[in-house]
């Protein structure tokens, strides 16, 4: 998988699995479906997408944001040690 193809979708993070797909609905008054991704497990986005790319796309964006709140600082500071 390439880390820039928007057509990728990418593991879950709340099971690792590769089981994501698309899903979609079209809501009273639209003329054209939206979309999001599901995973297997149950994780998915509240964001609903007007085109399948944007829908991965949000999925893969929220992951990447999703594994920087995980990482440590780069700075190397803490917050908990800090004192106000």
């Amino acid at each position: 998988m390439k880390e820039l193809d928007p057509h990728a979708i990418r593991p879950c993070l709340a099971c690792g699995g590769t089981d994501a797909h698309l899903e979609s609905m079209l809501p009273p008054g639209r003329r054209q479906e939206v979309w999001r991704v599901v995973c297997a497990c149950g994780q998915t986005l509240q964001q609903w997408s007007v085109t399948q790319g944007a829908a991965i796309r949000a999925w893969n964006r929220n992951l990447a944001l999703e594994t920087d709140n995980l990482s440590p600082s780069r700075d190397g500071s803490s917050r908990a040690g800090s004192k106000g």
